[in-house]
């Protein structure tokens, strides 16, 4: 390193070191400063201008990044446990006073659903949960397998349609929810936080289909996981219209159709247009399980019946 990096990298060390070192020792008031990413004066801790702590800006040793690490790690779980709790117990309220401005506290809405589903996605591909029941001797085996092949897509990917399917429930939350006075914007903080609680709902779900993986109950588990998912949907978004007088059937009714139209309507629609774009593949499948059967119907012997009685 030559004199010139080194006197400048003696100086910025030197301008990392706290101003306020000198008066630490009389308490922990701050005395004025210069932020040392902006160049504003700083009277208190905060710079106003960038937001940076101005007297913590001390040169990093081993000690100060075994303190952050917990520290940061601390920090980003309470801002995820607290939003998540208080959507799930008080989506309402909870959802309009961050619309309103009290977002300190709260998780980003689309990094809590990115957070929420990709955890769900990471568990859930670990655990290989087979969502598909045995099959019953009487469904044709093509049936059988493309069943499967549609029950395994959405139990992997379904978390993902869903945030993928966000701006769509929006618009429907635009639509249906138009009482509270809520524009496009909103509604897409309204539905990322909701997809995200429901997506965590499912997340907590997993150990129970992981004990009916592949068992004749797995969907009667996952019927059960929909049900409550699309309950508590319907509550959380008519809770965004408790402040405009609407009777609590009027508020249910309009909260129950943003999920359902934003949801299961478009996964239907893939749904049809994947059979359609496979069905002669699926008809020629189909007829071949009828042929076989027929065959196999054919080739088992006449019973005998039983002799008359002799006249």
């Amino acid at each position: 390193m030559d004199t010139t990096s080194a006197s400048t990298f003696a100086i910025d060390l030197g301008l990392a070191q706290p101003e306020h070192n000198a008066g630490a020792a009389h308490g922990p008031k701050h005395g004025p400063s210069t932020c040392l990413n902006c160049g504003t004066p700083v009277p208190e801790r905060f710079c106003g201008h960038c937001g940076q702590d101005a007297h913590h800006t001390h040169r990093l040793n081993l000690a100060h990044m075994l303190h952050e690490i917990p520290h940061s790690i601390w920090h980003v779980d309470k801002g995820i446990q607290y939003s998540l709790w208080n959507v799930l117990t008080r989506p309402g309220p909870t959802i309009r006073s961050y619309l309103a401005g009290q977002r300190k506290y709260h998780f980003p809405p689309l990094s809590l659903l990115l957070i929420v589903t990709g955890t769900f996605a990471f568990i859930s591909a670990v655990l290989h949960i087979d969502m598909v029941p045995p099959r019953d001797p009487a469904m044709p085996e093509a049936a059988w397998q493309a069943q499967k092949e549609i029950t395994s897509f959405m139990a992997k990917y379904m978390s993902w349609v869903y945030v993928a399917l966000v701006p769509v429930i929006a618009a429907f939350a635009r639509l249906f929810l138009r009482r509270g006075g809520y524009n496009y914007a909103e509604c897409l903080v309204i539905a990322a936080f909701i997809t995200a609680a429901c997506n965590f709902l499912t997340l907590l779900a997993l150990p129970v289909m992981y004990f009916f993986s592949g068992t004749p109950q797995i969907q009667q588990a996952s019927f059960a996981v929909s049900v409550v998912s699309l309950g508590f949907a319907t509550w959380a978004y008519s809770t965004m219209l408790a402040h405009t007088g609407l009777s609590l059937a009027g508020r249910l009714l309009r909260g129950f159709f943003p999920f359902v139209l934003g949801i299961i309507v478009p996964s239907m629609l893939v749904g049809f247009m994947g059979v359609a774009l496979n069905w002669d593949n699926f008809k020629k499948s189909v007829q071949e399980q009828q042929r076989l059967q027929q065959q196999q119907a054919q080739s088992m012997p006449a019973p005998v019946r039983p002799a008359g009685p002799a006249h």
